[in-house]
């Protein structure tokens, strides 16, 4: 897979150089850039720069703005990531209490006598319903 993909850069580099020099004349023309925004006072012309500088700035430019909207994006996500951590951390602490709770209940010997009681109830309960079944 990694050679298919420096493949497929070579082939990339080498079409982009073919359109370069195809057309070298457009690139290489020296022009200004003119804003009007249709009022008087708000005209401006930038000075004088070959076309692939203009290509290059909105490159540039385009890669800029991509790039910030990804740094919020992953300044987003990692604050969702440290709230929902600590989130966790608060549900981990409680299931420690909880459990610590269930420990002394189960522990107790008041409790637990009573606990078997019950169990031995229910398993009678179950051996008379099979009876009855058979």
């Amino acid at each position: 897979m990694k050679t298919f993909k420096i493949i497929l850069f070579i082939i990339f580099l080498v079409v982009l150089a073919t359109f370069g020099i195809q057309n070298q004349g457009y690139f290489l023309a020296i022009t200004a850039l003119h804003i009007d925004f249709k009022i008087a006072s708000l005209h401006y012309t930038v000075m004088d720069l070959p076309n692939w500088a203009y290509w290059g700035l909105c490159l540039v430019l385009g890669l800029l703005i991509t790039g910030i909207r990804g740094l919020i994006t992953a300044v987003r996500l990692k604050r969702q990531v440290r709230t929902r951590d600590e989130r966790i951390e608060s549900l981990k602490g409680e299931i420690n209490s909880l459990q610590t709770r269930l420990d002394i209940f189960i522990h107790d010997p008041y409790i637990k006598k009573h606990l078997e009681e019950e169990a031995r109830k229910d398993q009678e309960q179950a051996a008379t319903e099979e009876k009855k079944k058979a």
